[in-house]
């Protein structure tokens, strides 16, 4: 049996937290765009929440949380301490 491609998790995953801060905006919101379709595509496949779907969840907060962390930086500059 072949295995499928990679899902988001597994990708954002060996992604450094530093390197996920400096990605733009637009490939965030791909990755946002991609592990919604794989939450949804996880709800309709099982009726059970299963460890895969758990993952996609995990990794589409992540991705939201930089997302917001990004936006507060870029709209009260950064100033910290």
């Amino acid at each position: 049996m072949v295995k499928s491609k990679k899902t988001v998790y597994e990708i954002i995953q060996t992604i450094p937290v530093d390197s996920m801060v400096s990605l733009s905006f637009s490939q965030l919101r791909d990755f946002e765009a991609q592990l919604k379709e794989e939450v949804i595509a996880h709800t309709l496949k099982h009726r059970e929440k299963t460890k895969e779907y758990h993952r996609a969840v995990l990794a589409l907060r992540w991705v939201q949380g930089v997302i917001r962390i990004k936006t507060m930086d870029e709209c009260q500059g950064v100033q910290h301490g």
